[in-house]
């Protein structure tokens, strides 16, 4: 049986039945004849995703997509790795991934930092996880899923006709065998939904835009309601447009701008190989202060139903909770068994992802929890008499130096305590390391943000570049 033609049901019932632990067998088996591999690890899964894409309000494509493939990665006593993959299953073609994977491995250039593969033992301590997968997925269809969007159709009968509607809805399942020489070998299976929405309206020639998105593991859990009400407000929001003088000001994150403004680039620098790199610019500040003492994140992977919810990692190791930040201190990098191995003295922390069968092991994070703080955010911004209330970037910082300078896409006036017009043509400018040293109040409210569950939060200066 080939996975990628199987329907929806098939695809999680071949892990269930042990259809690709049969098919790592056949690869890991002869494998293990060869005195020169010092660590195999085989990664299978398959997915099926259901999308439809619309315009102005309506239907304008819809697909299914279906994949399913086998991962190879071995590594010798040198360093050196050897990673291939196939979609095709038979024995022809396993053996085909098993011979490339070898010549890779010997042509690669020996690593003169790599220890050992720093991979725990299987573990007896994995941590079921619960409402991760959600069976009404496997058979939802087109017709349906232009049902569940019907809200997002309906923003055309507002009292602001929107000159642009687009978005997009999808929903896909699939499952996850991992076997590696260490002994693991363990399977899952997970889903996830998701809708996006974009909106512009114009008035007296002027034009203002909204956004919105929500995914979640279940589609109970997807309220499309609100990115509908969400990214029409927002768009409204923006029609009254203003200014500031260039200048420093305080600046109040919503839980979005918290979320990719704060704690994106914070996780996405505590990546083990992005340190070992020197790409960091959080490398050299493990167990110093980077922020306040009320400044503390948790990554969680044991959240019911949560996006980053798992039990164990792309190398089969259990997940734990896992301390970043503590009274302002950094406390911990993310490490998978290559990054841990090269350091020495320590594991993996379970960290390790992987986007596909056919992509590169790769380090990310679960769920993250910021501690909330005691403060209402409404009484936050009542107490700022000329500041910022930022909601979104979509610009990046340098992750190397921290620097980041970037367009304010949307945001608003503070005016003595009040949230007013949409800033436009405005920029702002900052290093993290001052952004995160800078925290001055923590709202006791949170608001999930795909996997981060985030505060407002009030930066006391920022730089922000006007027009005047």
């Amino acid at each position: 049986m080939v996975a990628s033609d199987s329907n929806s049901c098939e695809i999680i019932e071949l892990f269930e039945k042990g259809f690709f632990e049969q098919l790592a067998r056949k690869v890991y088996t002869p494998l293990q004849r060869n005195s020169d591999i010092k660590h195999i690890e085989i990664y299978t899964n398959a997915s099926k995703t259901t999308k439809i894409n619309f315009e102005e309000g309506f239907v304008k494509n819809a697909h299914q997509k279906k994949s399913a493939g086998i991962g190879l990665r071995i590594i010798d006593s040198f360093g050196r790795e050897g990673m291939t993959f196939t979609s095709d299953f038979s024995d022809s073609a396993l053996e085909m991934i098993m011979h490339h994977a070898v010549k890779m491995m010997k042509a690669a250039t020996k690593n003169a930092e790599f220890r050992d593969i720093a991979c725990p033992s299987p573990s007896s301590s994995y941590v079921p996880v619960s409402n991760i997968y959600d069976p009404i997925l496997e058979h939802i269809c087109p017709e349906e899923i232009n049902e569940i969007i019907q809200p997002i159709f309906a923003l055309k009968t507002r009292e602001y006709t929107p000159r642009g509607l687009s978005g997009g809805f999808s929903a896909s399942i699939g499952g996850v065998y991992i076997w590696n020489s260490n002994g693991i070998s363990i399977w899952d299976k997970f889903s996830t939904a998701s809708v996006s929405a974009e909106v512009s309206v114009i008035e007296n020639n002027i034009p203002s835009g909204g956004f919105d998105w929500a995914s979640a593991c279940q589609l109970k859990d997807v309220d499309v309601n609100k990115v509908a009400n969400t990214c029409y407000d927002m768009a409204i929001r923006g029609l009254k447009k203003s200014s500031l003088k260039t200048g420093v000001y305080p600046v109040i994150l919503s839980p979005l701008a918290t979320a990719y403004f704060l704690i994106d680039p914070l996780t996405t620098c505590i990546n083990a190989e992005r340190v070992q790199n020197q790409m960091s610019f959080l490398g050299d500040r493990l167990h110093s202060r980077i922020g306040p003492e009320n400044f503390e994140i948790i990554d969680d992977p044991h959240i019911p139903g949560k996006l980053g919810t798992e039990s164990f990692d792309a190398e089969g190791i259990a997940t734990k909770p896992l301390t970043i930040v503590k009274d302002g201190i950094l406390n911990a990098f993310y490490h998978n068994s290559f990054t841990a191995g090269k350091e020495g003295d320590c594991v993996s922390n379970g960290h390790a992802s992987r986007g596909s069968y056919n992509a590169p092991l790769g380090i990310s994070n679960n769920n993250l929890i910021m501690k909330p703080g005691s403060k209402s955010w409404e009484s936050m911004v009542a107490d700022v008499k000329k500041g910022v209330y930022l909601e979104y970037t979509g610009d990046s910082p340098d992750y190397i130096t921290g620097d980041f300078s970037g367009l304010i896409m949307t945001g608003y006036v503070i005016e003595d305590g009040v949230i007013g017009p949409a800033l436009s043509e405005t920029m702002m400018s900052i290093n993290l390391v001052e952004a995160f040293a800078r925290i001055e109040e923590i709202s006791n409210e949170q608001m999930w943000i795909d996997e981060a569950y985030v505060p407002w939060v009030k930066i006391s200066e920022l730089k922000i570049s006007g027009r005047h």
